[in-house]
């Protein structure tokens, strides 16, 4: 009997066991997650996206656009790609107001996600205008069709603020926008952090202020600020030098009263307009008016309906020196009557029978053996000149002063041509609203702008660093397109000015070589840290001040990556030293990244140390190498092969221009370390 019980017991506790090694041996049929009815999609088990990290700003303001990266890892126990099953980055949050471009991020086509292993989606956030706390959720999915998502269970969800524009909600209240050289430095009120600089600091009460500000790498500095009612207090801090935070206080036009008069102009208009109708309403009835009043002498020349002697009202065509209404055929005041026997006493001409034929003293015309005494003149009706078309008008206002579009000078007043190429022409203008200079970029194609070109307009529109050139306005009308740029005046060297890296002749001094490509460097990482690539770097695209500082431009061509789904960069009008190798072979070096940036970046450092661009012709014949150029053509000569006090830079330029990407910085920040390194050197 006891056996019998002991049988029983083992076979009791075979079942768990068995059923545990089962759970755990196949995972392809169960999960752990289901058993505790945890499961979610089909495939149990299989599908199951874990949130890593995110560059979503913990405040956005009101009317901008933010390009964001969010990261996820494949926890699950299937790869991702973009196959039979199409997997991506889904935003839930639709019944947000944020605008979330796009709605689902796909995964690109030829990339393989496997277990534990990381992807970047990336977004652009555009927050509405009215300011408040908002919710922003994401998760893993599957799309099936064109909007048919089967989202993974477990998601990722952040809570926003939404600050007013320039952080001013009311006239009562100022703000504080800080910014610094460079970015990512930490921002205190007081003894309190309030994040990382640029950083806005919204809705102040009228006071004084200490702001530091502060950074790992160069100290700290502190300024004090005085916040002012409907204003904006600017703080600007360069962390690298020892010049002490430059702070300036506007008043915000909106809060004034030309911007409240601009902002409800429109009701002022109308209520203008219906308050005068409504006076001649009025007028129209004499019985609320006497004929004698003096209120008559002032609103008789606004009349446009009057009542004539028979109580009907006619439409006064004009008034006669008297204040009274000229004939106008008809009535008794055309054919009799005391007011009609008056004018024919003084004069002054009548109606014909009929009424239909009327009198207009003619416009005294002088010429040549012409009589000058005036005559009436009948006519059968008022007549004037017909409006004649002119074919070749439009054509001669377009091709007027500088070649400057006719629909846009009613917004702008053309000063110059800055710079024209194969894709557009850059006009110097002063916008005739405030009377601020800009640099107009208009495209020679005469259709609308693409739906890329419009993402990345909206993007640099986005970027706000003290090294690149900032985007005010960008249109794309159905006949033309068109950027609104800040404008540079450019740097005067040797009797010529220079408004971009182009035209200035190289070699440049060393010293003015390495400020300027920090400068650069400085705008790449601010771009590269919130997920925007360039791609296109040249030195065209480096525009100058007049105290030779350098900013990055050029982002929005209509087919640059930026983050977004298109897996072409258009590098047909660049030069070709400035095209990566993995842009022309991309299978052979790999895509194209932030070390593509890089690389562009070491062709500019190198011509201006050396004045030649790297892998070329006239570099190899230069430097004294023995051989034909075709057989080194893959050689880089170094700068010290120019001028031996060059000598320090070689490391720099080799990992900077190496060719495969492996070889070259990782980061803008590795880069910046070094070229800082040799300088204080």
């Amino acid at each position: 009997m006891s056996g019998t019980n002991q049988n029983w017991m083992n076979m009791s506790m075979a079942g768990p066991i068995f059923l545990t090694l089962l759970v755990f041996m196949v995972p392809g049929v169960y999960a752990a997650d289901d058993l505790f009815g945890m499961g979610g999609t089909s495939g149990v088990g299989y599908y199951k996206g874990d949130y890593v990290s995110d560059t979503i700003p913990s405040s956005l303001e009101a009317g901008s656009s933010y390009p964001v990266v969010i990261s996820f890892q494949n926890n699950g126990m299937v790869s991702w790609e973009w196959g039979v099953e199409k997997f991506g980055l889904l935003y839930q949050g639709l019944q947000s107001s944020i605008t979330v471009d796009p709605v689902f991020s796909p995964i690109p086509a030829g990339m393989k996600v496997a277990t534990q292993e990381e992807i970047s989606f990336p977004f652009v956030l555009t927050p509405p205008d009215k300011p408040g706390e908002y919710e922003l959720s994401f998760s893993m999915s599957t799309r099936k069709g064109e909007d048919k998502y089967t989202p993974f269970p477990n998601g990722f969800t952040k809570k926003i603020i939404v600050i007013p524009k320039e952080g001013v909600s009311s006239g009562n209240v100022g703000s504080i926008i800080i910014q610094s050289n460079p970015t990512g430095a930490m921002v205190s009120m007081g003894s309190e952090e309030k994040g990382k600089t640029p950083l806005t600091l919204p809705d102040l009460n009228p006071a004084q202020y200490e702001i530091t500000v502060s950074h790992p790498d160069y100290g700290r500095k502190w300024a004090q600020v005085r916040v002012e009612p409907g204003s904006v207090s600017r703080v600007t801090v360069d962390l690298t030098t020892s010049e002490k935070p430059v702070v300036s206080t506007e008043q915000l036009l909106k809060f004034t009263p030309l911007g409240w008069l601009l902002d409800n102009i429109s009701l002022i208009i109308i209520s203008i307009i219906i308050l005068f109708f409504g006076f001649q309403v009025i007028m129209m009835d004499t019985k609320r008016i006497p004929e004698h009043h003096p209120v008559r002498r002032y609103t008789r020349p606004l009349i446009l309906l009057a009542p004539y002697a028979d109580g009907k009202s006619r439409f006064q065509r004009g008034l006669s020196k008297d204040g009274r209404g000229e004939s106008t055929g008809g009535g008794a005041d055309a054919s009799g009557g005391a007011d009609g026997d008056r004018r024919r006493e003084q004069g002054k001409t009548a109606g014909s029978e009929s009424g239909t034929r009327k009198s207009v003293r003619d416009r005294k015309i002088r010429r040549d053996g012409e009589s000058s005494e005036r005559k009436p003149i009948e006519t059968e009706e008022d007549e004037s000149l017909p409006d004649v078309e002119d074919p070749d008008q439009e054509g001669r206002e377009i091709e007027g002063i500088y070649g400057f579009p006719h629909a846009l000078r009613d917004r702008y007043e053309p000063l110059g041509v800055a710079g024209d190429d194969t894709y557009a022409r850059v006009y110097k203008v002063r916008k005739k609203e405030s009377g601020d200079v800009r640099a107009l970029k208009v495209g020679h194609s005469k259709q609308p702008g693409s739906e890329i070109l419009q993402k990345e307009s909206a993007v640099w529109r986005s970027l706000r660093h003290p090294n690149i050139v900032h985007l005010f306005k960008s249109e794309f009308l159905d006949d033309m397109s068109y950027l609104e740029n800040e404008y540079l005046d450019g740097v005067s060297y040797k009797g010529m000015v220079h408004t971009s890296l182009n035209g200035l002749p190289k070699p440049i001094r060393e010293q003015y070589a390495v400020s300027l490509v920090r400068d650069i460097a400085e705008g790449l990482k601010y771009a590269h840290d919130v997920g925007v690539r360039h791609y296109h770097l040249q030195s065209g695209d480096i525009l100058l001040t007049p105290k030779l500082r350098a900013k990055v431009s050029g982002f929005a061509r209509g087919r640059n990556e930026l983050g977004f789904s298109v897996k072409d960069s258009d590098v047909r009008g660049a030069t070709a030293a400035f095209i990566t190798p993995e842009q022309r072979d991309e299978q052979k070096y790999g895509n194209p990244g932030r070390r593509t940036d890089i690389y562009q970046l070491g062709v500019i450092f190198y011509e201006l140390l050396t004045g030649y661009l790297p892998y070329s012709p006239e570099a190899f014949q230069k430097s004294g190498h023995e051989g034909t150029f075709e057989d080194h053509a893959d050689e880089l000569i170094l700068p010290s092969a120019f001028r031996k006090s060059l000598e320090k830079y070689d490391p720099i330029i080799v990992r900077m221009l190496s060719r495969k990407k492996s070889g070259r910085y990782y980061l803008m920040d590795e880069f910046i370390k070094d070229l800082d390194s040799v300088r204080k050197a």
